[in-house]
């Protein structure tokens, strides 16, 4: 019967082994937040602009929502932000796939954005039905 005793043969072994697992294991790259690229998007009544957005895939983006209205605005697009990665301090601004932008204000949020085709729409029914809608293209 063999025992594991502390500093023992085996005990070395095993930690041999988890200390070669760990250093073969890749490390997580974190995206460079420092360097996103802005790009801008005005929310104003009845209208999202541009109509369409293009971003690089895998490239890290700050996405400032500008509200130039005098009523509340969302930019919703629960598919986009949930197939890219958010910067954590921004995720608590993305509830339930949208982010919500009061009258005169700005929001950014930091993303490092999936391949894909995505809609956008404020979440108002009144607000989407007469026009406000965009789309997403990330290659």
């Amino acid at each position: 019967m063999t025992t594991f005793a502390p500093g023992g043969a085996a005990m070395r072994s095993l930690l041999f082994l988890l200390t070669m697992i760990t250093a073969a294991s890749p490390a997580v790259a974190q995206p460079e937040w420092r360097q996103a690229r802005e790009y801008e998007v005005l929310l104003s009544s009845f209208d999202i602009q541009p109509q369409t957005m293009e971003f690089r895939a895998g490239e890290p983006l700050r996405l400032r929502l500008i509200n130039n209205s005098s009523t509340s605005h969302s930019f919703s697009a629960g598919d986009f932000f949930r197939a890219s990665e958010i910067r954590p301090r921004e995720r608590q601004l993305v509830a339930n796939g949208r982010v919500e932008v009061g009258p005169g204000e700005i929001r950014d949020i930091l993303i490092v954005p999936a391949a894909g085709e995505y809609r956008v729409r404020c979440s108002s029914l009144y607000h989407w039905v007469l026009g406000m809608s965009s789309r997403i293209v990330v290659r």
